[in-house]
C-alpha cells in the first residue's frame, strides 16, 4: 500500500512539519511520533470478533489490553487464510510482533472487553540504530 493512501491528510501534514526541525534527533523523534500515530489502527470489542483486513509491508506490533479471564488472539494471512500467529493470556496488557509483510486480519476470542492496537514494526531495534552525520 503506498504511503499516501495509508496516511490521512493530517498525517501527511504532520510528516511535512517534521522536516522543519533543524536538529536531527528532534526531527527523527517527530517522524517516529507521526508514524506511530498516523500509521496505527485501533480495534476494540467484547467477546469474539474479527478485525477488518489491514496491510503491513514490513510487519507490525500488536499491543493489547484485555479485561477478559480468557483472551486469545489469532493473526491470519487474509489472502491464504493461514494462521500465522497466536497468543493467549488472561487480563492485562502485552504485545506480540509479526516480522512479515502482507494482508492480515485478527480474530479475538475473549470473555470480556478488549482493545488492540496495530503499530508499524521498526525495521531495526533501537539499540542497533546509529547516528549518521
Amino acid at each position: 500500500m503506498p504511503l499516501a493512501s495509508a496516511v490521512s491528510d493530517k498525517g501527511i501534514t504532520a510528516l511535512r512539519g517534521c522536516r522543519l526541525h533543524i536538529e536531527d534527533h528532534v526531527r527523527l523523534a517527530c517522524y517516529d511520533r507521526a508514524v506511530d500515530h498516523y500509521l496505527s489502527f485501533d480495534f476494540q470489542g467484547n467477546g469474539r470478533e474479527n478485525t477488518a483486513i489491514f496491510a503491513s509491508e514490513e510487519g507490525f506490533r500488536l499491543e493489547f489490553h484485555s479485561n477478559s479471564v480468557i483472551f486469545v488472539v489469532y493473526v491470519f494471512n487474509a489472502d491464504s487464510g493461514e494462521l500465522v500467529n497466536t497468543y493467549s493470556s488472561g487480563p492485562g496488557e502485552g504485545e506480540i510482533s509479526m516480522h512479515e509483510g502482507g494482508r492480515f486480519y485478527i480474530e479475538v476470542k475473549a470473555t470480556d472487553s478488549w482493545k488492540i492496537r496495530v503499530r508499524p514494526l521498526a525495521t531495526a531495534d533501537k539499540s542497533q540504530r546509529t547516528l549518521i552525520k
